[in-house]
């Protein structure tokens, strides 16, 4: 072995030790309870499982592919922690294609360097609460199936295979979230490049294979609806109440324009991950010159994640962001590379170098999302992230109690979602009915209650939020009229109304509020049942008898 092979296996050896030592880091987030959305998909996961059907039998608005792979996760382990362990299976599966996809676009240092800021900057403990709630959510695994569809369209096996294959992946990401179908467009470049595609009946080939794989799972998907009777039903979960869910929070075409541009500036303020990734690509466009294709591909990309987040809504969700990762990553490894090799290369190539040196110590002493005085660095969120593992790891040793421990992803005043009501809730709920008895939980923290108790929902609107809304009430079976007509059919041993959820960001009532206010709503509830006991998130009831 010669002694610059030497250097390049010890080199290697050196960044894969750091990879794991990164995952390492979000091991102890296996102790962590799951969020209010992923016990969402759990509870629709467990009816999949049971034989029922989406929509149908449990209404949700996240396109079917979520519950798929919550059916998968909670058939293959069926405890919360399945949801954080799934989050650390494709944060490192994403890390792998990284490493890949950066070699052979670009070097091998960009595609280590890619992963390690993914694994580090994407860290969900960087956010609040724990990252609790960006865990293996929709996005974490559309991150993880377009990674894959960019990574296997740029290899040399098998033309026809490859181009399904990254068809497959991006009909996969699709059924994640309809926005997903925006990545097509960085996917297709990378398969027509590194087919390198001279004809124009070449190319149309490439993407005729390429649609073929996309629409064999779209396809398929539509077909399990129509053999079910319940396409009507996923068109008014996944594309009615999404339209009307997203459009609602632009003005007008000017405010939906101008969140597309501003909105990356506004998140490299307060998310490392972004900082860099925008660095990185405006490197990347300065230096366009030099391997032009994979900077392409890795530029569209970046665009096509902001695009598909503005699609989404304006809201500014933390977990609307997750998807872009793996892109900004690639982006700003690469960039950073080029800048770092360039710095030899004249006094204009030195000052560009040192413009993006002082750049990065900038970002590490103020971006962040933590409020900090002036004078202390933020690190890009780093010790937030540190403080969440050690947090975590305290309770898996036993340093820290239960209570301690819910109590931790509390949002203040109870907020929409409360570990530790929900537990306690479920266990009262498991004290005072049977396993064949349903019950009713009217709020956005209902699912964790169902899946914890082990109980079903007496109503298919197992949460609130299109009841509150009155979401396509002239339909039969829709509404709070619906809602009544499944439980007076159902009579549920326990009735929960959640106290405080949509009212804390929206001019919408609170689902406790809806729910008294609608009077044949209240009348059933007071008819039929009486109040148990009350706490900061819930006021419970219990059957007459």
């Amino acid at each position: 072995m010669t002694q610059a092979a030497g250097t390049r296996t010890s080199r290697t050896w050196t960044w894969a030790l750091g990879l794991i030592l990164l995952l390492a880091l979000r091991v102890p987030s296996l102790v962590q309870p799951a969020g209010g959305d992923q016990f969402l998909y759990s509870y629709v996961a467990e009816r999949v499982l049971d034989g029922g059907v989406p929509y149908r039998d449990a209404f949700e608005q996240k396109p079917p592919g979520i519950f798929g792979v919550y059916a998968l996760m909670w058939g293959t382990w069926p405890h919360e922690s399945v949801v954080a362990a799934a989050d650390l299976l494709a944060a490192a599966l994403v890390a792998l294609l990284l490493v890949r996809l950066g070699r052979h676009m670009f070097d091998g240092r960009a595609g280590f360097g890619a992963a390690a800021l993914f694994l580090l900057l994407g860290n969900p403990g960087i956010q609040g609460l724990g990252g609790l709630n960006l865990r293996a959510q929709c996005e974490t695994f559309i991150a993880l199936a377009v990674t894959a569809a960019i990574a296997v369209a740029w290899t040399s096996w098998n033309r026809t295979g490859r181009l399904l294959l990254t068809g497959v992946l991006c009909g996969i990401a699709i059924w994640l979230k309809y926005n997903a179908v925006v990545y097509i467009v960085p996917v297709a470049l990378a398969s027509i490049i590194s087919l390198g595609a001279s004809s124009a009946m070449d190319r149309v080939k490439a993407m005729a294979w390429l649609g073929a794989g996309v629409l064999a799972v779209i396809g398929g998907g539509l077909t399990y609806f129509y053999a079910f009777g319940a396409l009507g039903d996923l068109w008014a979960g996944t594309v009615a109440y999404n339209l009307a869910y997203s459009s609602e929070t632009y003005r007008g075409a000017g405010h939906a324009v101008g969140y597309v541009l501003g909105m990356p500036f506004d998140r490299a303020m307060v998310d490392g991950l972004w900082f860099l990734g925008g660095v990185g690509t405006l490197v990347l466009c300065l230096t366009m010159m030099r391997a032009v294709r994979p900077r392409i591909v890795a530029l569209t990309w970046v665009a096509a994640a902001v695009l598909s987040i503005a699609i989404n809504g304006s809201r500014g969700l933390p977990q609307y962001f997750v998807q872009a990762q793996p892109a900004l990553a690639l982006a700003a490894a690469a960039g950073l590379a080029v800048a770092w090799r360039s710095r030899r290369n004249g006094i204009d190539w030195r000052v560009a170098s040192a413009t993006v040196a002082l750049l990065i110590g900038v970002g590490l002493w103020r971006v962040g999302s933590e409020r900090t005085p002036y004078w202390q660095p933020r690190l890009f969120g780093l010790p937030q992230s540190v403080s969440s593992a050690r947090f975590d790891l305290s309770y898996a040793t036993g340093a820290v109690d239960r209570a301690a421990y819910l109590d931790r992803f509390k949002r203040e005043g109870a907020g929409k979602f409360s570990p530790a009501a929900v537990e306690r809730l479920a266990l009262h709920v498991r004290e005072v009915s049977r396993d064949d008895e349903p019950i009713y939980v009217f709020g956005f923290a209902s699912g964790g209650v169902y899946v914890k108790s082990g109980r079903r929902s007496a109503s298919r609107f197992f949460w609130s939020r299109p009841v509150v809304l009155e979401f396509e009430r002239q339909r039969p079976g829709y509404g709070s009229a619906g809602v009544l007509a499944d439980l007076e059919r159902e009579r549920p041993a326990v009735v929960a109304l959640q106290k405080q959820d949509w009212g804390l960001a929206e001019d919408v009532k609170n689902s406790m509020d809806f729910f008294m206010t609608t009077p044949p709503l209240r009348a059933w509830l007071e008819a039929g049942y009486v109040p148990d006991y009350e706490d900061a998130l819930f006021s419970v009831w219990r059957r007459r008898g």
